[in-house]
């Protein structure tokens, strides 16, 4: 029996008529607040405006003891990147190390990283490392606006799985003004390098930044890559992210998903849900990251 399982972490609800999802089962923490230097032109910080706020590592232990006093049971740990496109954690190690320690999966998104950085959350003990893959340096440049390169992302890949991380790359289809540019090859890092897991979420336009009125990818480039992520990495568990534009979109990509033989969904919509029961799947449900997908 084909097993798939459906991810629906409680920082917003979710409820199929199956499954229902508990609030702050799982909440998202930025500890920049909303200020990011890079202002990536997908993001603009917006999506930080969406997390909880902790600036400061007393702050952050304070903040995730709470959460868990109302139920929560992992939080994700990011913040807006600074300029060399890595996210300012390093002083937050320690809290880090706690948090790991009162019994939550710790997701952590560092940005670039560091043999330093790595090292400081494989002590700390983090349940699971969520990377960025771009394989674009025009991407990275004109949408990140970072002066690196992609071999500096496939060298982050590589520091986090000689330091004994537990390493879910995330690679995003469209990152380009929806274009297909270097996903191919943001795959090829995961063939060489190896993951525990891939994430794979489709740009979402938001209103509001430079890229609020372009198209996403067309959905046949977007099965293409799902069919290609399938065959290089046959053992690797492959997710369908939260991310991805709304409505009929979303739903012709998870289907999407589903073909290709993808081991899990976030928030997967009704329709979606019940194609895979009439396919006699073996169903399992989570309220974590689906970066924690093993």
């Amino acid at each position: 029996m084909t097993n798939i399982a459906f991810y629906a972490p409680g920082v917003r609800h979710y409820d199929n008529g199956i499954f229902q999802n508990k609030a702050h089962s799982f909440c998202n923490i930025s500890i920049t607040g909303p200020a990011c230097q890079c202002c990536c032109e997908h993001c603009q910080g917006r999506l930080l405006q969406n997390m909880q706020s902790a600036t400061e590592p007393d702050e952050l232990i304070s903040l995730v003891g709470r959460l868990k006093q109302q139920g929560c049971r992992g939080v994700l740990i990011s913040g807006g990147a600074c300029q060399d496109g890595s996210v300012p954690l390093t002083r937050f190690a320690g809290a880090l190390q706690a948090i790991a320690a009162m019994g939550l999966d710790v997701v952590v998104h560092p940005g670039l990283l560091s043999e330093a950085m790595a090292k400081l959350l494989a002590q700390a003990a983090v349940t699971r490392v969520a990377l960025d893959l771009i394989g674009d340096r025009d991407t990275i440049s004109e949408v990140y606006h970072l002066d690196r390169t992609p071999e500096d992302y496939r060298q982050s890949l590589r520091t986090a799985r000689e330091a004994g991380l537990k390493v879910s790359p995330h690679l995003v289809a469209g990152l380009h003004y929806g274009q297909i540019r270097g996903e191919y090859e943001a795959l090829n890092m995961v063939v060489a390098e190896g993951a525990d897991s891939l994430v794979l979420v489709i740009l979402q336009p938001l209103p509001g930044t430079p890229m609020g009125g372009i198209s996403p990818p067309p959905l046949a480039e977007v099965a293409d890559l799902f069919r290609t992520a399938r065959r290089l990495l046959p053992h690797t568990p492959l997710a369908l992210g939260c991310a991805r534009p709304p409505g009929l979109y979303a739903r012709a990509a998870e289907r999407l998903a589903v073909e290709a033989g993808f081991d899990a969904i976030a928030y997967p919509a009704k329709e979606t849900v019940d194609y895979v029961y009439s396919l006699g799947y073996n169903v399992t449900y989570q309220e974590t990251c689906c970066g924690i997908l093993t």
